[in-house]
């Protein structure tokens, strides 16, 4: 047997994936996470957005092969990418809940050690990992920047999410149930805007230092892409008027962004450099300067 449970019958983690037109690399994906071995039960769902190539019957072969585990979900039309994780995590039953995203994979221990880490961490409400990096042309792998870096001895409260926004990959998440739901704005969200509201009054932490899954990078969608900037973008707008406490905070995550744009040449430096108006600190460059080793360790930088 691949897991040895208790006798308790409740599922303890419930694992959401989200994919569309990945048939190259869902079943790998997949077979990770089936694969890992625990003494609890968990459970996996996956939400298919409609895909037009063959990842629905990949999809359908894994709820055939693992019944009790793989419970699938198969969207009939395309709703994009911001319904299709909330319809995956809406339907998430587990204590804990993680995310992966289709087109990256888990390695052994991942849910093991994520679940144990928030059994004896009643203040963590955010459990990341560190991942290895699959470039595209699958010939390379090297670690992400956390990786080198000593983030996996920080937490990280509301206040420091707002500020250094990418901290832990997104299929690197665990979180509790509990703290799953939140209010929606009135524009998509990304995962930004879901640990902000889901750390609620505890923190975000990373498990440890070693590496438990990989990111394939320039597959999914991308920090840089105009699209989720604009979203990011809304995010420090909102977050700078529902917790004012925290304004210098999303100010001086305007002004990372800002920096970065003019650094990269970017054509949308202009949309963070209203926001960063918008919400001007007179501190938020100083802020800025005094964290702006952590910034540099971060995971997205341009």
């Amino acid at each position: 047997m691949k897991n040895s449970y208790d006798n308790n019958n409740e599922i303890k983690v419930s694992v959401c994936v989200l994919t569309y037109n990945q048939e190259k690399y869902i079943r790998q994906c997949l077979q990770s996470i089936v694969d890992q071995k625990t003494d609890f039960k968990f459970d996996l769902i996956v939400s298919d957005d409609c895909s037009t190539d063959g990842t629905r019957a990949i999809v359908q072969e894994f709820a055939e092969r693992y019944p009790n585990i793989v419970k699938p979900i198969l969207h009939k039309k395309n709703i994009g990418a911001y319904k299709n994780y909330f319809s995956a995590h809406q339907n998430a039953t587990g204590e804990y809940v993680a995310h992966v995203d289709g087109d990256d994979y888990c390695l052994p221990n991942k849910l093991q050690t994520q679940a144990e880490f928030l059994n004896r961490s009643p203040k963590c409400n955010i459990v990341w990992h560190k991942m290895h990096v699959e470039m595209p042309n699958g010939d390379m792998i090297k670690t992400d920047a956390t990786t080198s870096s000593d983030l996996h001895l920080m937490t990280f409260d509301r206040r420091a999410i707002i500020k250094f926004i990418a901290i832990g990959a997104n299929s690197s998440k665990m979180y509790r149930k509990s703290v799953g739901q939140f209010s929606l704005p009135d524009f998509e969200a990304v995962d930004y805007f879901a640990n902000v509201e889901q750390v609620g009054d505890g923190v975000a932490c990373f498990v440890g230092d070693e590496p438990l899954g990989v990111y394939r990078m320039g597959i999914g969608i991308s920090a840089s892409g105009s699209k989720t900037r604009e979203i990011l973008a809304s995010c420090f707008m909102y977050f700078h008027k529902k917790y004012p406490e925290y304004g210098l905070e999303a100010n001086t995550a305007a002004l990372t962004y800002l920096l970065m744009d003019l650094k990269n040449r970017r054509k949308t430096w202009p949309l963070f450099f209203r926001v960063w108006m918008k919400t001007f600190k007179v501190g938020s460059v100083f802020s800025l300067i005094k964290d702006l080793k952590i910034i540099n360790q971060l995971k997205v930088k341009s």
